[in-house]
């Protein structure tokens, strides 16, 4: 019985730990098969924090979490016209939700997303300087040339000019880091045309320096905005699809954005 306790070591103690900790262990897993210690589901903004995309994204997870058990963790991965957060997408083993558009997917050609539900449609408006005196898309269309601006290859603003100088205008392109700064170049007549998407404008439409002349449609009639997914278990897919269905998410009165 003294070896038992020699060297200061209680071996009775020691294995008691033992039988706890793998009690706890056991109680753990068992906790994980009832889903109950289920892993939150990583959600991706490609984009700046309080922008547009931010402010719907954390919309529909606030949606989706007071009607479900579901718990979400929200990164933002804003830069290079939305590849760097596609690429976190692409890269991560987690259970992963990103918002975008069929475009934009197909731009940085990432087949492993799973479509898994569509949320609404937008537009973007193509405004022009107060100072420029056009009022229309056709007159726009008589200038040579008109300097586009955009927010970088692939970007939503990239996405609109290509649709209108490939129909109607020639166009060259002038890449920006932000709508913002865009924008800036529209009220001070530097450049002749930026268009912004229709849920972030609004408070460009109130800026008397600047005026709405066109909407344009980005993709075609079932060209929507979408949740994508990666690595979500079936159930949680499901769970989602019925939450944002029975909800009846309605894109832009509930995002309190202007259509």
């Amino acid at each position: 019985m003294v070896c038992f306790f020699q060297f200061g070591i209680n071996y009775l103690e020691l294995i008691q730990k033992i039988i706890e900790g793998l009690i706890m262990r056991f109680l753990l897993l068992l906790l994980i098969c009832l889903g109950l210690h289920a892993e939150p589901i990583e959600v991706v903004v490609t984009a700046s924090p309080g922008g547009p995309d931010d402010t719907v994204t954390r919309k529909i997870v606030e949606k989706i979490e007071t009607n479900s058990n579901l718990k979400f963790v929200i990164f933002n991965k804003p830069g290079a016209a939305h590849t760097i957060g596609y690429s976190y997408v692409h890269d991560s083993i987690k259970p992963t939700i990103v918002m975008s558009t069929p475009e934009i997917v197909d731009h940085v050609v990432y087949s492993d997303l799973t479509e898994l539900y569509n949320i609404g449609y937008f537009y973007n408006i193509l405004f022009v300087s107060q100072k420029s005196g056009i009022n229309s898309l056709d007159e726009l269309a008589k200038k040579q040339e008109v300097s586009f601006g955009h927010g970088g290859i692939g970007s939503y603003s990239y996405l609109a000019m290509k649709k209108v100088c490939d129909k109607k205008l020639k166009c060259l392109d002038v890449p920006y880091k932000s709508a913002a700064e865009g924008m800036m170049a529209i009220m001070s007549n530097t450049i002749d045309a930026y268009a912004v998407v229709s849920y972030g404008s609004k408070q460009y439409l109130e800026n008397d320096r600047i005026k709405p002349i066109h909407n344009i449609r980005i993709g075609n009639d079932k060209s929507w905005f979408k949740l994508y997914s990666k690595n979500l278990s079936k159930e949680d897919m499901d769970n989602i699809k019925n939450i944002l269905k029975t909800t009846n998410i309605n894109f832009y009165v509930d995002m309190g954005f202007e259509k």
